[in-house]
């Protein structure tokens, strides 16, 4: 049997993470999967769109604010302009690939395949995985979706509220990269904590300040500016001139995530659920050092009010925070409780519940 999983690839690495999660678990299972990547189907506009987010969310906040807010007031016209442009390229794959399931990980693709699907005659079930944390933007929403996975049972009480019924939720929890390892006890502290840095921030000022301030710490720092081109040189450049962070590593886009969580005591990073839900399945304590407007402004208060970590978005408070937090017992409290970290293993079973309903529909 086939699933496609509908995804985007350059709107943050959440999205394609998510995909690889759930597709890792389904292939064992004996399911033949296709991932999508859903802006290619709207041609050269949807290409261009999804290249845009990342420039937006950290050069133009503002604007993307104002884009966010448009499809949180108007997301019936958000899902009818999407649909126009993705129905005659969807439709093709969707033919050409003939699923028995589609999974759809990204908000903006929900309402617009169920009207698809709908409006072609195709019997063929669909279901929505929700990844946001606490406050999901509205265009996720899909009363018509078969199934829908929540990371939460906050999320999922809001969605009844809303009038979804209990049959169409899945308290799923996020969809997180195996390789991603739980330990099985509290990370030790030894001479001086590991700090891993993950684009703490949108704005470049601020990388910038947060990375001079963490490095007045005793610890070892590792910056990871993932795609961010402009923030690597950027901080490439202050290296060359401030000599408190000569001993610093600064990276690009990375590939062994994985082991650089492993030896994490400290995650710095802003809101996205994917890098929270990564640092907390890995033992770290975790600090919520920004957010980009609207969509992430929320997913703090699962760090802070599972005592995960905390939240400082202004590098001006960072170092004397880190410090009181690595010199009293916070530290190790928030390791000690963060080993036993929910919401973080969704994408077995999210396979699971696609395994069973296909086998009893």
């Amino acid at each position: 049997m086939k699933i496609l999983i509908l995804q985007a690839e350059k709107t943050g690495t959440g999205h394609k993470s998510a995909a690889n999660a759930i597709e890792k678990r389904l292939i064992p299972m004996g399911y033949e999967t296709k991932q999508l990547n859903c802006f290619t189907t709207m041609g050269k506009m949807g290409v261009s769109w999804e290249k845009a987010y990342i420039p937006l969310t950290t050069k133009h906040p503002f604007l993307w604010k104002i884009s966010h807010g448009f499809s949180q007031i108007f997301t019936g016209l958000t899902h009818w302009f999407i649909y126009q442009k993705c129905k005659k390229q969807m439709l093709k794959e969707i033919l050409e690939f003939k699923p028995d399931l589609i999974l759809s990980v990204h908000c903006m693709f929900t309402k617009a395949i169920s009207k698809l699907l709908r409006k072609n005659k195709l019997d063929i079930p669909f279901m929505v995985d929700v990844i946001d944390l606490v406050n999901p933007p509205k265009v996720w929403r899909d009363k018509s979706a078969n199934l829908t996975f929540v990371p939460t049972v906050e999320v999922k009480n809001q969605y009844l509220k809303l009038g979804f019924k209990e049959n169409q939720l899945v308290v799923s929890g996020f969809p997180i990269r195996e390789d991603i390892v739980r330990p099985t006890e509290p990370k030790k502290v030894f001479n001086k904590p590991n700090i891993l840095m993950v684009n703490p921030s949108v704005n470049l000022k601020k990388n910038i300040r947060f990375l001079k301030e963490t490095a007045k710490l005793n610890a070892n720092i590792n910056f990871v500016c993932g795609r961010d081109e402009r923030l690597f040189k950027a901080l490439k450049d202050e290296q060359q001139h401030d000599k408190n962070l000569k001993d610093v590593e600064i990276s690009g886009f990375v590939s062994d995530m994985n082991e650089r969580l492993k030896n994490c005591h400290i995650l710095l990073t802003k809101a996205g659920p994917n890098m929270l839900l990564e640092g907390t399945r890995s033992g770290s304590f975790v600090v919520v050092t920004g957010h980009i407007p609207g969509q992430e402004a929320k997913n703090f208060e699962y760090i802070t009010k599972n005592n995960y970590g905390i939240k400082c978005e202004n590098p001006n408070k960072i170092h004397a925070l880190l410090e009181d937090v690595i010199q009293t017992n916070k530290l190790n409290e928030v390791l000690k409780n963060v080993v036993n970290s929910k919401a973080n293993d969704g994408a077995k079973i999210i396979a699971k519940h696609i395994d069973d309903y296909l086998k009893n529909n």
